[in-house]
């Protein structure tokens, strides 16, 4: 008996199943911080602690602390599981029916390359088949990943702050260019490398010189 399936299985459940128990665990010890975090909040800021109850601060918290991505590698290593046997089966199809066809022993000699390759993949059928189904799995596995990576970054990762201004429905804070204007008079300059001197506005002007 073949034995290698069933162990590689039994790895992916216990994976699945510490996988699910930690992001259960996760959430708790964070929602559990939330309650804490607030006692602090009402004492070091109390003016938003005013408008803020404490549903909205800990719901907040959590959006900005969760662990979301524990939690979408576990739902895409549940997924990838469940959709394997499903891959395999349509890969087996798509082999069969598209990739190769049956040798007729009383055909003549192919005429074409694509008769030929057929012919070819389908005497060399069961090393061709093995490398068809492993690529056709990974590319399977890769969609997943893919579908789960587009997925977790559509939510722009923020702090409670601005989770908090989304609950109370406070209006956006103002986005604009970074730092201030550099006044008239500072011979200061902002570039790549910080604040840097002027060399023309730090040269003192001919009328202003006593």
């Amino acid at each position: 008996m073949n034995t290698g399936p069933m162990i590689a299985l039994g790895l992916i459940f216990l994976i699945l199943v510490a996988g699910i128990i930690r992001t259960l665990v996760s959430y708790w010890v964070v929602r559990r911080d939330a309650t804490e975090e607030w006692l602090a909040f009402q004492t070091n800021s109390p003016k938003q602690a005013q408008k803020t109850n404490e549903e909205q601060f800990v719901q907040a918290y959590t959006r900005a602390h969760s662990p979301r991505g524990l939690a979408f590698a576990t739902g895409a290593l549940a997924i990838a599981a469940l959709i394997t046997p499903l891959a395999v089966m349509a890969l087996t199809f798509i082999y069969a029916n598209v990739i190769v066809q049956e040798v007729d022993p009383n055909a003549p000699i192919a005429t074409s390359i694509a008769e030929e390759v057929r012919r070819q993949l389908r005497t060399d059928g069961p090393l061709v088949y093995s490398f068809f189904l492993f690529f056709g799995l990974i590319g399977s596995w890769g969609g997943v990943a893919y579908i789960t990576a587009r997925l977790y970054y559509r939510e722009d990762e923020a702090g409670p702050e601005s989770h908090l201004r989304k609950i109370r429905g406070d209006a956006p804070l103002p986005t604009g260019k970074v730092g201030r204007k550099r006044p008239s008079w500072s011979p200061l300059v902002r570039g790549e490398a910080g604040l840097t001197l002027d060399k023309n506005r730090s040269k003192p002007k001919k009328g202003n010189e006593s």
